[in-house]
């Protein structure tokens, strides 16, 4: 009828698009990096190809095109915080029904172009030293995301134009390079950590589920057949443990690596996974999903 077709669907009229309103790339500190890396071929490097130069530049330069990078990094690493949290919300919806398959394929779009942007970071990072993990910047700048918050950019403020002369600049250069853990060249090898809890995961994957968190919740996608109906589900929440069951058989089973608040967890069936969803005791990330067995 006239009425059912001029109607909107009615998540729109609540404001939700028909697809993923997709945040853009950091492409300010992208470009920023790119700009300052072409400058550098042209001064030091005019006639190289690849990427071998990067990692034979003076020191005082280097620190500079670290500190961009670790700019880019952190422009990443809180664009993936945003991601990560709307794609577990529009999990559940979708989960249920409530969204469309269009929109759900938006978000994974979304989560595909990220990483493909951080894996851009990464080999940019094993070009500046290619003797270390270049997975270090990207774990380093999801702590200073998860630490500073919104005060991020005050502590990695925009260089000088001279740089990379500046004084201030290699001053903040420095601290950069710090806490990325990508060492000056020819400078000798920093102290090994201090001991203590390994850095916090933002997720993991085993052969049985899958699990990602924000700084309230924990979501844990345990894979069942596609003919699993609710009532052969059994799921057992308790402060420090979770045990996944399906017609009496435990899926998933362990010790939390830290406290959830019980009352506050959820769980639903979708095809082919049940959606755990742990609502943490204290708003800090896990370490790990289970304590790891000795």
């Amino acid at each position: 009828s006239f009425w059912i077709s001029s109607r909107q669907d009615p998540l729109e009229e609540l404001g939700v698009k028909s697809t993923y309103p997709r945040s853009a790339l950091p492409d300010d500190k992208i470009q920023a990096y790119m700009q300052l890396k072409d400058k550098m071929r042209t001064e030091f490097a005019k006639d190289a190809i690849g990427d071998m130069w990067v990692s034979k530049l003076p020191a005082h330069v280097k620190d500079m095109l670290k500190y961009r990078l670790m700019q880019r990094a952190i422009g990443d690493m809180s664009l993936l915080q945003k991601i990560d949290a709307d794609a577990r919300g529009y999990w559940k919806l979708f989960s249920k029904g409530i969204i469309t398959s269009k929109f759900w394929n938006s978000v994974l779009a979304a989560e595909r172009e990220l990483s493909q942007e951080i894996e851009a970071v990464k080999n940019e990072a094993l070009a500046i030293e290619p003797s270390h993990d270049p997975q270090g910047i990207v774990s380093e700048a999801m702590q200073l995301v998860v630490r500073y918050g919104d005060k991020i950019w005050d502590k990695f403020p925009e260089p000088p134009e001279n740089a990379p002369g500046g004084s201030n600049a290699l001053a903040a250069a420095a601290k950069a390079v710090a806490a990325a853990g990508m060492p000056r060249p020819g400078a000798p090898p920093g102290p090994f950590p201090p001991p203590g809890p390994p850095p916090p995961q933002q997720g993991g994957s085993t052969d049985t589920y899958k699990w990602r968190q924000d700084t309230e919740e924990v979501e844990v996608s345990v894979i069942v057949p596609d003919n699993t109906v609710k009532t052969e589900v059994k799921v057992q929440f308790q402060t420090k443990s979770l045990k996944v069951l399906r017609a009496g058989k435990a899926l998933v089973e362990g010790v939390l690596a830290s406290p959830c608040c019980p009352e506050g967890c959820t769980w639903t069936l979708s095809k082919g996974h049940v959606v755990v969803t742990l609502e943490k005791a204290h708003p800090k990330p896990w370490p790990s999903l289970f304590v790891e067995r000795s």
